[in-house]
């Protein structure tokens, strides 16, 4: 043999795995650096399909393929699994993601039977170094038909489903975690008894049996102590019933009479909490092995929904990984990971930006019109309050726009369009965004007096009133297309930022759309229409985002009828969480402002706070100025209320203030804020730091006076200088000693990183407030007489102070530094420091 030959053949088996494959006749992997997951079949008979998985760290295989089938469903009266010997494997292909995951087609061929013609397409999206893989099921008929159908009365369709090895028969815990839990618990502060007007995280822990038990989710945690494994699955909807109804008007048997929140009407049905499981993730004990599955439970499909080449069907998007022990800390880190970086592939969503929304100045002035208010001149005006606040994003809500449904500017205050309202943005480096309810439907419309099959009826037959008692059209119909394009031109106008609102569960049950015939009853189109209303509203943002991957989205999920709380979503973009709370409209003090950071206070450590966006009110009317701007600085990042309540200096204040924040916010996306206490604790702490590149915000809010040691780790080599308050810096552990006075006070302490230029401050007795390197030029400025020691790095030359009769300093030389002692005589004082030329 040549040595050519025998290169090219050594070599082969390298680049398939260096591509995250490798593949034979009967088997194709799928792998990165700590996992594998092989694919067993047959690509010339009818074979069953074997799916394992492999962790390489450990060497050991982690499920059974003896267990339960990968996938089953019921087709044509008959149920087909993966373990039935009907399939044949057909091809494979890959894409590279945008995520810089890898995503996996393959494709297979039923061949027999019931199921010949059939075509199943598993897509496996696998990134580097995680055990994480989302995947999905689709299922194709090229000239042939089938029909999805029941199972003993019930829907059946399980995908992805794994019996975990438990070969010792260990015992099994299982936590569940919701994100929907409407009002699930009274505030912390204040009023104890009152209620935060918010989706609360709930964590349920049970232990696991041989009697199969179905949960929400959309995550779950099962642990035997020596190997975890998580689900997740893509999808939304509520927990529970909690401020959907005024109970006073409720019927027998919680039949709805009139709800609240924006859905008015008569409706003949019961609502129950069962209603808003859609999906479960299902587990049990059996022989020596844990059974987990995602599995469908009210209308994924329609009994006898047929699937052909026009009608090809597909399973939500899921997610499974797993570590070894049983921390649920790990967990945690792996869930943020993923709704992070792994879940979404464009990076717009992900970057940390801080935005204005006119909707609460629209809501100050009751004796001015709501959306009159918005005329040229009153937005210009705020245009320029708002650039002083430095805000990245200005977000025109209710108003902009004609009317509802007449997704164009209003043609009698904004007459020019939109095109002098981007001029003045852009003049500022801001983006545009604009509010739309993409549902609501203004009956004065030409639009809704031509689409009367999309406007939804009550059981009566009369239109619901959804938002600001606008009718509601039908959105998984042929609606969904006229709003996509509606999007499309505000984007073509400059529009990077939408305000999704008000998408509620309306309960259509309008036949001969897309969720169901008029042979189907009543109650199955609702379920099916239900079950779809947050699939296609995800697709219209994905359409979207791939239009202009520049677009963010962010989904109003402040009321208890949203139903896009979950998962799904957040493939696309984010979540606004909040409009006020326990509070109201033109609450200036720090009491609507604990009620926003419940949000980050009760979701830190397991949703990546940069998901969450939510506003407050920088005005200093109460004297609350700066807690409530740290509260906007720690998350949700926006900003309302009339800015001409506040002075220029006032506003160039928050400005500097978020300038020092953006410096660290990109180093922090990734990072797990720790906190300390609850709102309305003292101290209530919250520390997000980037100890290798160190850099990061210590936010800190009281109600009462304190006093508290703290300390946090990080690289001394990288940190140039702490922000705000006194500090040392001692074995690369940051030392701060808070000492707060005063009642309801806060402080935003910033890490600022010197991106190892080889300088930095070390210490420093009193607070810094701002500080610039360049060209191995420091300078820093500081409020109060105090003293700083300052590390030279000798690569950058002998250090010189400017001389100045506000200080002294001593340069003292080390064998690889130079020691900068530096002490400041006056306060507001600034020092300059910079190499000898």
């Amino acid at each position: 043999m040549k040595p050519t030959k025998i290169i090219l053949i050594i070599l082969l088996p390298i680049i398939l795995f260096s591509c995250d494959l490798f593949q034979n006749s009967n088997s194709l992997i799928i792998e990165n650096e700590i996992f594998s997951k092989k694919f067993q079949f047959s690509n010339k008979k009818a074979d069953k399909i074997s799916v394992w998985f492999f962790d390489k760290t450990n060497e050991e295989k982690i499920n059974e393929t003896k267990g339960q089938p990968y996938f089953e469903f019921v087709l044509n009266e008959r149920l087909v699994s993966s373990n039935d010997k009907l399939w044949v494997f057909r091809d494979h292909s890959t894409r590279k993601m945008g995520n810089g995951g890898t995503e996996h087609s393959i494709i297979f061929e039923g061949v027999k039977e019931n199921v010949e013609g059939l075509t199943v397409i598993l897509f496996q999206q696998i990134f580097p170094n995680s055990t994480l893989i989302r995947e999905k099921l689709e299922l194709k008929a090229d000239g042939k038909s089938f029909t999805l159908n029941k199972n003993a009365g019930k829907l059946h369709f399980r995908f992805p489903s794994y019996s975990l090895t438990n070969k010792l028969n260990k015992a099994v815990e299982s936590t569940e975690i919701r994100i929907a839990s409407f009002d699930k618990k009274p505030i912390t502060f204040g009023d104890k008894k009152k209620d935060n007007h918010m989706y609360y995280p709930d964590v349920i822990v049970t232990q696991v049996s041989e009697k199969l038990q179905s949960l929400k989710g959309p995550l779950s945690i099962v642990s035997n102590g020596e190997i975890s494994w998580l689900t997740a699955y893509e999808h939304a909807s509520q927990d529970n019933l909690n401020g959907m109804f005024d109970e006073q008007k409720l019927g027998s048997g919680n039949q709805i009479n009139d709800a609240m929140q924006g859905t008015k009407g008569v409706f003949n049905f019961p609502i129950q909490e069962e209603d808003f499981k859609f999906l479960g993730i299902s587990n049990n004990v059996q022989s020596n092995h844990i059974n987990v599955s995602v599995e469908v439970l009210r209308g994924a499909y329609l009994d006898g929904e047929i699937i052909d080449n026009e009608h090809p069907y597909s399973t939500v998007w899921t997610a499974t990984g797993f570590y070894k022990g049983d921390d649920l800390e790990d967990g945690k880190k792996m869930i943020r990971n993923y709704l992070f970086n792994q879940i979404c592939e464009k990076p717009a969503s992900r970057i940390p930006e801080f935005y204005y929304n006119t909707w609460g100045m629209q809501r100050e002035d009751r004796s001015k019109p709501l959306r009159g208010i918005l005329t040229y001149e009153r937005i210009f005006e705020e245009i320029e309050n708002a650039a002083e606040l430095g805000v990245d994003i200005f977000v025109l809500d209710d108003g902009w726009g004609n009317t509802q449904g007449d997704w164009y500017p209003n043609t009698e205050r904004l007459t020019e369009g939109l095109a002098p309202i981007k001029k003045r943005l852009d003049k500022h480096g801001i983006k545009m965004g604009l509010w739309y309810s993409p549902m609501g439907i203004d009956s004065t419309t030409q639009r809704y007096k031509d689409n009367q099959e999309w406007v939804i009826k009550d059981s009566e037959g009369n239109p619901i009133m959804a938002q600001w008692d606008h009718p509601a059209f039908d959105f998984v119909s042929g609606f969904f297309d006229v709003f996509i394009d509606d999007c499309k031109n505000m984007i073509d106008l400059g529009c990077r930022f939408m305000k999704w609102d008000a998408i509620n569960t309306f309960y259509s049950s309008l036949p001969n759309l897309y969720h169901g015939s008029d042979k189907y009853s009543e109650a199955e189109i609702r379920a099916r229409y239900e079950y779809l209303l947050p699939i296609y509203v995800v697709r219209a943002m994905e359409i979207l985002c791939d239009y202009e991957p520049e677009l963010i989205i962010e989904m109003d999920l402040t009321e208890a009828r949203r139903v896009m709380n979950g998962l799904a979503p957040l493939s696309q973009g984010k979540m606004f969480w909040m409009n006020n709370g326990a509070s109201w409209y033109n609450d200036y003090t720090s009491f609507r402002t604990q009620s926003m950071r419940t949000i980050a206070n009760e979701f830190a450590g397991l949703i990546p706070l940069e998901l969450f966006t939510y506003a407050n009110y920088p005005q200093n009317l109460a004297g609350s100025m700066k807690y409530n701007i740290n509260n906007s600085l720690l998350a949700g990042h926006g900003f309302w209320g009339n800015l001409k309540l506040m002075t220029t200096d006032e506003r160039k204040w928050v400005g500097k203030q978020v300038q020092l924040s953006k410096k660290v916010l990109p180093y922090l996306v990734d990072v797990n804020p720790q906190v300390i206490g609850k709102v309305g604790d003292s101290p209530e702490i919250y520390s997000i730091i980037n100890e290798k590149e160190s850099a990061g915000q210590i936010i800190l809010f009281s109600e009462n006076p304190f006093e508290k040691e703290f300390s946090a780790d990080l690289n001394s080599e990288k940190l140039l200088a702490v922000i705000n308050y006194p500090f040392s810096v001692e074995k690369n552990k940051l030392n701060l000693s808070f000492e707060f006075e005063e009642k309801e006070s806060s402080v935003a302490v910033f890490v600022l990183p010197n991106e190892e230029s080889g300088i930095s401050i070390q210490r420093s007795t009193t607070p810094i407030l701002d500080v610039h390197l360049e060209n191995k030029k420091l300078e820093y400025v500081v409020n109060e007489i105090g003293f700083q020691t300052v590390y030279w790095d000798k690569k950058n030359g002998r250090p010189v102070v400017e001389e100045s009769p506000e200080n002294s300093s001593e340069i003292i030389e080390k064998d690889e530094i130079y020691l900068i002692k530096i002490q400041v005589k006056r306060a507001n004082s600034k020092i300059v420091i910079q190499s000898r030329s």
